[in-house]
């Protein structure tokens, strides 16, 4: 079995909403932790486009991915290659039964890394992913405080 990481959060908006908030790059950026998120090739989140992170914190790599599978408003799923490591990363949106969006994440992956320990890799890796939903939350919850919803 592939080392994994999963999370999980509860966003106070509708599932379209929530989806959107993923997409936004944005969210990533101006907080230390990325100096970039960029489409490098192809229509952003569409299946075969790449991507291109820069992250500082919790360790200086550039992480190259691509798009391999998007059901809007429910799924996305990707491919990250950083520091010797190939990570497959499943994102799932749907209704929360107490209301909002439940939004998880899992990230599988392979690889040894000739940087980082097998601990530090999986400590970025768990890093990174509880980032990546904690922004969708701060954002869906600007969103909704602003009244913008989306």
């Amino acid at each position: 079995m592939l080392p994994r990481i999963e999370y999980s959060v509860t966003v106070p908006v509708p599932v379209d909403a929530a989806f959107q908030a993923f997409q936004d790059l944005g969210r990533l950026l101006h907080r230390g932790i990325y100096n970039e998120a960029s489409w490098v090739e192809g229509k952003p989140w569409q299946v075969g486009s790449r991507l291109r992170y820069v992250i500082v914190q919790p360790v200086c790599t550039t992480v190259s991915a691509v798009v391999t599978s998007i059901s809007p408003h429910r799924t996305i799923s990707l491919i990250n290659h950083a520091l010797g490591v190939t990570t497959e990363q499943n994102v799932t949106f749907g209704p929360d039964p107490k209301g909002g969006t439940r939004v998880r994440m899992t990230m599988d992956f392979v690889g040894k890394s000739t940087e980082l320990s097998e601990s530090a890799v999986r400590d970025a890796i768990t890093f990174v992913t509880k980032d990546a939903l904690d922004s969708v939350v701060a954002l869906c919850r600007r969103r909704s405080s602003s009244g913008t919803g989306k």
